[in-house]
């Protein structure tokens, strides 16, 4: 067949996948343009919760990769792991939707997106942090020669899913061309968070996931113009307060971003940086910080277990409770409790 599509739907966030050898042998083929590919189609349908495959199209010499997905503002991120086979090795990154992927980890060599498999790209910088924009259905290979190992977060959406989370600071002229080799500092922090939390074994946080996708679409697709940044000013004083009474109310809600925008009229880019502008805080950690506010209030005036104080505060048990406290607090909530009532 013209093109090898290997599709997988999976329930779980973590899949390993291993292909044949016969499948990455350079002598099954040796140049995508001349369609030499070996016929492999994996046999994977797993049900899952998000509708869409993920499609790993045209591999040659890889012969493993292993991923973890989890789904913020209609956006899938997953964290992809590729172990190749020595010599030419690449893969077309296109899908139905829109990817964007950064290269995170690289061993053994560099890899580079292409246009053409076999002309390499121009560059001047050869290490990790550059991502690559792929709009959908568009072959834009990903690269690599004598390379062991790649790790690379991806991230999976619609364009129109974009005017939600960035509302006018969307620039749509970003969206219409692929883009090789961007090096943004922002882009690649918020690639390194992203994969963190796909690998974490803690339950998701639609706040901090919605979040993080929002930061990254806005680096990528944001405007950046003055006559844009009219909510630097803040919320107007009504818009504040129905925002501070929701969250006060919801606090062991899971609330999205998403969510308290749509409260105000206001974008997620938009209504995170009016927020912010209000409170010297981004939503996220207003939210947790007042969590744990209220659970150190209940540590000093209840008897209440450990594991009440959690579920009462929207942990999904007592351990969960006890990392987010003492990351923000240097210190275990028993720890806490205890000096605080010597």
């Amino acid at each position: 067949m013209g093109e090898l599509l290997f599709s997988i739907n999976q329930r779980c966030r973590g899949l390993l996948v291993t292909f044949p050898q016969s499948c990455s042998n350079p002598a099954d083929s040796a140049r995508i343009g001349d369609r030499e590919i070996c016929e492999f189609v994996a046999p994977f349908v797993i049900a899952m919760n998000t509708p869409e495959p993920f499609e790993f199209r045209s591999p040659h010499g890889i012969k493993s990769f292993e991923h973890q997905s989890r789904c913020w503002n209609s956006i899938t991120v997953r964290h992809v792991l590729h172990h190749s086979n020595p010599g030419r090795v690449w893969h077309d990154l296109s899908s139905e939707r829109t990817t964007v992927a950064i290269v995170l980890e690289q061993i053994g060599g560099y890899c580079e997106p292409r246009l053409n498999v076999n002309r390499p790209t121009p560059r001047s910088r050869y290490d990790v942090g550059h991502a690559v924009f792929v709009p959908a259905n568009t072959p834009i290979w990903g690269y690599s020669d004598n390379i062991r190992m790649t790790r690379d977060p991806r991230l999976h959406f619609d364009v129109g899913a974009l005017p939600k989370v960035l509302g006018d600071d969307l620039d749509y002229t970003r969206t219409a061309s692929p883009l090789l080799m961007l090096y943004d500092e922002r882009v690649t922090r918020c690639a390194e968070l992203l994969a963190d939390e796909c690998n974490s074994s803690l339950p998701e946080n639609r706040m901090y996931g919605e979040s993080l996708t929002m930061a990254l679409m806005a680096a990528l697709f944001g405007a950046h113009t003055q006559s844009n940044r009219a909510n630097d000013s803040g919320l107007a004083r009504w818009q504040l307060r129905r925002v501070l009474e929701f969250l006060e109310s919801h606090l062991e809600h899971d609330i999205g971003l998403d969510e308290l925008a749509r409260l105000v009229g206001l974008s997620q880019s938009q209504f995170a940086r009016a927020f912010k502008a209000s409170t010297g805080l981004p939503p996220y950690k207003w939210w947790l910080n007042n969590r744990i506010k209220r659970a150190q209030a209940m540590l000093l005036n209840s008897n209440d277990s450990l594991s009440e104080i959690a579920m009462r505060n929207g942990f999904a048990d007592q351990s969960h409770f006890t990392k987010t406290f003492r990351r923000l607090t240097g210190m275990t909530p028993a720890t806490w409790k205890r000096i605080r009532r010597n």
